[in-house]
């Protein structure tokens, strides 16, 4: 099973993280991970004109998942769901959530609380752990 990479890990690798870089390492022994059409979205919405040929090198090292019908669809009854129970969740982390689910991976990020419709330790997994 290979990981999709969340927003907040690929701002710390352009960061220059460490940490991120070191765990990078790691998965590329497993398969090299991909990230979110919406996750570039959201790299490149924060993205100074200057640092986009760094920005746009790292990205494109990833496969980048793009959003299909079976996203899409999976991404909307999510957000209705947890809007039912009282629980705002955001599109972008909807859409990167089943995302991970239709593909099979697991998703590497910060923040957990962002995917209450993946499991922790089946298909979330938190960085640093």
């Amino acid at each position: 099973m290979s990981h999709l990479l969340d927003t907040n890990f690929v701002i710390g690798l352009l960061r220059g993280r460490g940490t991120h870089w070191e765990h990078l390492d790691r998965l590329l022994t497993e398969r090299l991970p991909a990230v979110s059409v919406v996750t570039r979205a959201e790299v490149f919405a924060g993205c100074h004109p200057h640092e986009e040929p760094a920005t746009r090198r790292l990205l494109d090292r990833f496969e980048s998942i793009p959003v299909n019908a079976a996203i899409a669809d999976l991404a909307g009854k999510y957000v209705y769901h947890f809007r039912r129970r009282g629980l705002i969740l955001h599109l972008e982390d909807a859409v990167i959530g089943a995302s991970a689910v239709i593909e099979g991976v697991i998703v590497v990020t910060h923040n957990v609380d962002h995917f209450p419709m993946l499991a922790l330790g089946k298909n979330l997994l938190r960085f640093p752990a």
